[in-house]
């Protein structure tokens, strides 16, 4: 089987540094497009990022990943896309956003690292975690307090998110210890995407 390229956009110090640490600590080839906020926004309803080095508007990152956050895998084969024929006859290119499915395609290059775990219960308590950590702890803790804009307008009710999401946080580090209490990998007996996804909050 033919391995993929891969094409990561990610941006420093965000939580694209996780499926970046593991397509480096796993030795799976890919290429990293560092991408940095516009200078007109924090984010707003939808990410407004461009390349750093300046070879990737915010417009054209757009065109790639529509809604515009990172991190953003593409796979392609031979420098083409890979494509799915979809059942209207279409196409689609495999363009993967969002981080559980981003992990999961990067998992499934290393089948044999087990990283969701190695029996269906192990892997569906992987799938807890990184939608907990994605959808709770990331997008309702740390979005509210780094870009409230988000959520709401207005200097008062942006104080109130922004309190509202740092007991989102204290709750969520709360349970994060009492689900490792006495454990050295958070699934299982091995390291999993898990344990990469956790590493991002405690750096």
């Amino acid at each position: 089987m033919t391995t993929p390229n891969i094409t990561l956009y990610r941006t420093n110090g965000a939580c694209s540094l996780v499926p970046h640490s593991i397509l480096t600590h796993f030795a799976i080839p890919f290429v990293a497009v560092e991408m940095e906020p516009t200078p007109d926004g924090t984010g707003g309803i939808g990410g407004r990022y461009r390349a750093a080095d300046g070879s990737l508007t915010h417009e054209e990152y757009r065109h790639i990943n529509p809604t515009g956050y990172v991190p953003c895998l593409v796979v392609t084969d031979n420098g083409k896309p890979v494509i799915n024929e979809m059942p209207d006859g279409g196409f689609d290119t495999t363009v993967i956003a969002e981080m559980p499915a981003v992990l999961t395609h990067i998992a499934s290059l290393v089948p044999e690292r087990n990283l969701f775990g190695r029996t269906a219960a192990q892997r569906a308590k992987a799938y807890e975690w990184v939608c907990w950590l994605s959808g709770t702890l990331h997008s309702l803790g740390y979005a509210g307090v780094l870009r409230s804009e988000r959520f709401v307008k207005g200097e008062e009710a942006k104080a109130e998110v922004i309190v509202r999401a740092q007991e989102v946080i204290d709750k969520c580090y709360a349970r994060i210890d009492e689900r490792l209490a006495g454990r050295e990998f958070a699934v299982g007996e091995g390291l999993t995407v898990v344990d990469f996804n956790l590493y991002i909050f405690y750096r």
